[in-house]
């Protein structure tokens, strides 16, 4: 007699069918757990069962705090959101010299900010420079801190800590089992796919620069506007800058004075079309100056909106959202004019 036919019968006894749940969920528990540790996506263990190359995490925090933890110090660090993906760390090596890591994460707040740079600290890997790219909406009072930055324990510095306490709870994470799904079958398939960071944390370039066309580039960028209409313009109930995070840089500030850091900010470039729209509405009009305006108390803060270089060639924004390699390039430009040594 076979499964289906005890069924069709009913002679499988509530108590069978509760064993049969309880070991199905045990079972795949089970294998969830020793699938991620095999693959482990993440790089927490020391190990490489699998002898995987490219691996595909998909909290970017995570992936970039363990590859700090193999290093012994850094030169100079990018910090900021995937705007920042754009931006070179080896041209940055170019300009100041030293080693140079990109720690740019997927929507970073300013929390994530002074995180990584309270960690930095606590781990005595406290580069000679830092670079920040400041997005206007990490300032609004209403963008709560990134669900990743709060699940993270060496960058949640909050009272009201969020993060996982275990190696454990990401062994049974179905972002973790997503991540190992992805990174198993490239490895399988032997793909020519890189990883999503280089050994520096550069995303790389977005893409061929010189081929793209200006016109399609705005037809797509409209489009893209209007599909995302709601989200990108919520920025319009923004009526002021956070204060709590004026206090946060404010700390970033003391930490650099304190360890002898060389503080190096600019506010990442809005898309054109973004930034009228923002100019448009007369509250986040205000937010804006206000943000520029406290911005601008940090000695080496370069304001990039409308810069002449970057607002004149459409190609320098990727979408609404980021920006491109090429863009990256300008923008280190703009903050070391004198000293920018790579040639375009």
């Amino acid at each position: 007699m076979n499964f289906y036919t005890l069924i069709s019968n009913n002679t499988l006894k509530p108590k069978r069918w509760i064993y049969l749940i309880f070991l199905f969920t045990f079972l795949s528990s089970l294998f969830i757990i020793l699938f991620n540790f095999i693959i482990d996506p993440y790089n927490i263990t020391k190990y490489n069962l699998l002898d995987i190359k490219y691996k595909f995490a998909r909290d970017d925090r995570t992936e970039k705090i363990n590859y700090f933890k193999t290093i012994n110090k850094v030169d100079n660090i990018l910090i900021g959101s995937s705007r920042v993906y754009s931006i070179n760390p080896k041209i940055v090596s170019d300009i100041l010299g030293g080693t140079t890591d990109n720690f740019g994460v997927g929507t970073a707040t300013v929390e994530d900010h002074l995180g990584i740079i309270k960690y930095l600290v606590k781990e005595k890997k406290v580069p000679k420079n830092i670079i920040i790219g400041v997005d206007f909406y990490t300032f609004n009072p209403q963008i709560p801190p990134n669900s990743y930055f709060l699940k993270n324990k060496e960058l949640n510095f909050l009272s009201y800590s969020n993060y996982d306490e275990n190696y454990i709870s990401k062994l049974f994470s179905f972002d973790s089992f997503r991540a190992s799904v992805k990174t198993l079958k490239v490895h399988l398939k032997n793909s020519q796919n890189k990883p999503r960071f280089d050994k520096n944390g550069w995303a790389g370039s977005y893409e061929d620069y010189s081929k793209r066309d200006t016109k399609l580039d705005l037809i797509n960028t409209k489009k893209e506007l209007l599909e995302n209409i709601k989200s990108f313009l919520s920025n319009l109930n923004y009526s002021h800058i956070d204060k709590k995070r004026i206090q946060y840089y404010e700390e970033i500030r003391n930490i650099c004075i304190t360890n002898n850091i060389k503080l190096y900010i600019f506010n990442t470039p809005l898309h054109p079309i973004l930034l009228q729209e923002l100019e448009l509405n007369l509250k986040t009009k205000q937010a804006l100056k206000e943000f520029i305006q406290f911005m601008s108390t940090f000695e080496n803060f370069k304001n990039l909106y409308y810069n002449k270089l970057i607002y004149k060639d459409i190609r320098n924004f990727h979408g609404t959202t980021h920006t491109s390699t090429n863009c990256g390039d300008i923008i280190l430009k703009e903050l070391f004019t004198e000293g920018f040594a790579h040639k375009n």
